[in-house]
C-alpha cells in the first residue's frame, strides 16, 4: 500500500468534504425558513382567490404580485394589467378585505387583512416541521453516502481501516451536532410563528423547547436592554 494512504489528507479527503456538506444543507435550510413569517398565510389566502378575466377564472397570483411590504396586517397588490384593475378591486371586495388604491392611477392596491388564524398559522408550522424532516434525511443521505465511499476505499485498500474510522467517528460527531442544530431551527422558528399556539408535536420536540424558550427569552432581555440603553443615550 502507498505511503500516500496514510496521510492526513485522505482522512480529510471524506470527513472534509461530508462536513462541508452538511454545512451547505443547514445553511440552505436557515435560509428557507429565514423567509417564513405569519403573514405568508394572507398571502397565500390572496393568492389562492380566483378572479374573473375575459370569461376564464384566474388566479390572483397569475395577474398579481402580492407582497407585505411593513405592517403584516397590511399588503400591497400590484396589479400586473391596468385592464384588469378594476376587475381584482371588486374581486377582494366581494371576498370582504378593505381595499384602495395606494395612489391615484396606480396599479399597486392596498388591502387590510385581519391577523393570520390558529389553522392558517398551524399549516404554516406544519410546512416547517416537513422542512425539517427533508434537511434530517438529506443529512442522513449525505452521511451514508460517505459511508460507503469510505467502505469502498478500504475494501479496494485505497486508504487504511485505522484512517477510515478516524474519518468515520469525525463524520458521526458532525452529522449529530449538524442535525441537532436543524432540529433547534426548527422548533425555534414554528415557536415564534405559533406563539402561544405551540405544542409539542414531533419526537425530539421536548428536547429542545427548553433550550428554544431559554434562547427567546435571553433574546427578549438583550432587546430590552439594548432598548434601554438607546433612550439613555438619548436622553443624555
Amino acid at each position: 500500500m502507498a505511503d500516500q494512504s496514510l496521510t492526513p489528507e485522505n482522512l480529510e479527503s471524506y470527513s472534509t468534504e461530508a462536513i462541508s456538506n452538511f454545512s451547505k444543507a443547514i445553511e440552505d435550510f436557515a435560509d428557507v425558513i429565514t423567509e417564513v413569517k405569519s403573514e405568508d398565510a394572507n398571502i397565500a389566502v390572496f393568492n389562492s382567490i380566483f378572479v374573473m378575466i375575459d370569461g376564464r377564472k384566474r388566479r390572483l397570483a397569475d395577474i398579481a404580485n402580492v407582497e407585505v411590504p411593513n405592517d403584516p396586517l397590511k399588503l400591497e397588490v400590484m396589479v400586473y394589467s391596468k385592464d384588469n384593475l378594476e376587475t381584482v378591486i371588486d374581486t377582494i371586495k366581494e371576498s370582504g378585505f378593505p381595499v384602495k388604491l395606494k395612489e391615484k392611477n396606480s396599479q399597486f392596491l392596498t388591502v387590510r387583512v385581519p391577523p393570520p388564524s390558529r389553522m392558517q398559522l398551524e399549516e404554516i408550522g406544519d410546512d416547517l416541521i416537513r422542512r425539517t424532516n427533508s434537511l434530517v434525511m438529506r443529512l442522513t443521505k449525505i452521511k451514508t453516502n460517505t459511508g460507503l465511499r469510505i467502505r469502498a476505499a478500504v475494501q479496494n485498500e485505497f486508504i487504511e481501516t485505522k484512517i477510515a474510522t478516524l474519518a468515520t467517528k469525525k463524520i458521526d460527531a458532525s452529522h449529530l451536532k449538524i442535525e441537532s442544530e436543524g432540529k433547534f431551527l426548527g422548533v425555534l422558528k414554528r415557536k415564534q410563528i405559533l406563539g402561544s399556539y405551540f405544542k409539542s408535536t414531533e419526537k425530539d420536540d421536548e428536547i429542545f423547547v427548553k433550550k428554544v424558550n431559554l434562547y427567546l427569552k435571553l433574546n427578549g432581555n438583550l432587546k430590552e436592554l439594548e432598548t434601554e440603553i438607546k433612550e439613555e443615550n438619548q436622553n443624555n
